[in-house]
């Protein structure tokens, strides 16, 4: 609305008789003040109705916007404040919508009762508001899932598919993981990485793809107990993304490099500066040297999946110690 500004000043005025002056509303209190409809108060930045032009400011109101009142009250009964110039904008498009159940995209929310699918609407939702991410995982042998009271076995799924591709729709049904568990999880940053990453049996991959953390978190919370490795590119954004994956699910970040990751060193052309690094031989040289490994250099040489499966061994050799610790304490 092109006056959404003056209409809220306007509504203020008549209905608390007072405005506090901002870089905002600057020049609507200077032209109110010239028309001798306002005075100062005498605090900081406020001023006050004066008492003789009530009836001039109220016409004004009716000339920009004739039925505010019935307006003010509908926003009041949507929970939003009508003193909010983006409340009146979208007056418009809330008035054209009908109550929505169950859930929709955040953006078609927004757009549809608000300023548009970038702005985030002051209307309160009445349906679940999703992004609509998806998850994507390559499961261990006979991993299962519990979704809506329905068991679903997800390893056999993804011997059809080739991976478990999750909405985020059907995730908000997500209940719990049966069957048998993996015992190490590896999150890996590039696509390429993840769909030729090697599974030994115990092994769940899952794609992380880049800043886009969202999914990937969710799954991870729910294997809190489980040995967890971030396989990605030994760059600077690589190991930012770790960093957030990392602080995002409250666990200690473990970034997987291969042991034979310096041979990959030399003729990398890529140069890249460095801040801090991880106290580690490879990253020292990467940042000496002001260059980066991508993950995908790694992805044919045989020796990453005989790499994965000492991990994996070692994770199910920590496991056994603790559940022999819990069987001794109770």
């Amino acid at each position: 609305m092109k006056h959404a500004l003056e209409v809220v000043s306007l509504g203020r005025l008549i209905e608390t008789a007072v405005i506090k002056r901002s870089a905002r509303n600057a020049q609507l209190i200077q032209r109110f003040g010239d028309a001798r409809w306002i005075e100062p108060t005498g605090r900081k930045e406020e001023w006050r109705v004066r008492d003789v032009a009530i009836s001039k400011i109220e016409a004004r109101m009716d000339e920009l916007f004739p039925f505010w009142r019935q307006e003010f009250q509908f926003l009041r009964s949507h929970g939003l404040n009508p003193f909010d110039p983006r409340s009146i904008e979208s007056l418009g498009m809330l008035r054209k919508q009908k109550v929505i159940v169950g859930m929709i995209n955040r953006r078609n929310w927004n757009a549809a009762t608000g300023l548009g699918p970038k702005h985030t609407s002051q209307e309160r939702p009445s349906a679940i508001l999703t992004k609509d991410w998806v998850m994507r995982f390559k499961p261990n042998n006979e991993l299962c899932g519990i979704f809506g009271g329905n068991e679903i076995n997800l390893w056999r799924l993804s011997e059809t598919l080739s991976e478990c591709v999750i909405p985020e729709r059907l995730w908000l049904k997500f209940e719990r993981f049966v069957g048998v568990l993996p015992n190490l999880i590896v999150t890996c940053e590039n696509l390429g990485a993840y769909v030729d990453l090697p599974m030994p049996d115990g092994v769940m991959a899952v794609y992380a793809p880049g800043a886009d953390i969202e999914a990937t978190a969710e799954l991870l919370k729910h294997f809190s107990e489980t040995k967890w490795i971030h396989f990605g590119d030994v760059d600077p954004d690589g190991l930012k993304i770790a960093e957030n994956l990392a602080r995002e699910v409250n666990r200690q970040l473990t970034v997987f490099v291969p042991s034979f990751a310096d041979e990959y060193l030399p003729g990398r052309p890529v140069k890249t500066p460095w801040e801090e690094v991880p106290d580690t031989k490879i990253f020292r040289e990467l940042k000496r040297e002001r260059t980066r490994l991508f993950q995908e250099v790694f992805m044919l040489d045989a020796r990453l999946n005989s790499e994965i499966a000492e991990i994996l061994s070692a994770a199910r050799k920590d496991a056994m110690e603790r559940e022999t610790s819990l069987e001794l304490v109770t």
